[in-house]
C-alpha cells in the first residue's frame, strides 16, 4: 500500500536508532527527558525532537555528552 501524499524532500526523518540508543543510556543512568528539559529550561518536546534528530539543539547534545560521557561518541 502506498501513501496518497508524497513525502516532501525537506521533511526531516526520525533517527529511531539514535533515539533508542540515547533513551537506553538515559534509562541506565536513571535520567528522563524531563530531567534534561528541567536542567536546560526548555520544553520536553524540544528535547524529544533533538533526541530523534528532528531539530538541532546543541545544548541538549552537550548535556548528553556531559552526563553520559563518551558512551555517546557520535554526539560529542
Amino acid at each position: 500500500m502506498t501513501s496518497h501524499m508524497p513525502i516532501k524532500s525537506n521533511t526531516p526523518i526520525k533517527n529511531v536508532k539514535r533515539a533508542a540508543f540515547i533513551k537506553y543510556k538515559l534509562g541506565c543512568k536513571g535520567y528522563k527527558t524531563s530531567d534534561i528539559a528541567r536542567d536546560l529550561e526548555i520544553s520536553r518536546a524540544a528535547v524529544t525532537r533533538s533526541i530523534y534528530g528532528l531539530s538541532t539543539v546543541s545544548r541538549v547534545d552537550e548535556w548528553l555528552c556531559e552526563k553520559l560521557g563518551r558512551e555517546v561518541v557520535n554526539l560529542c
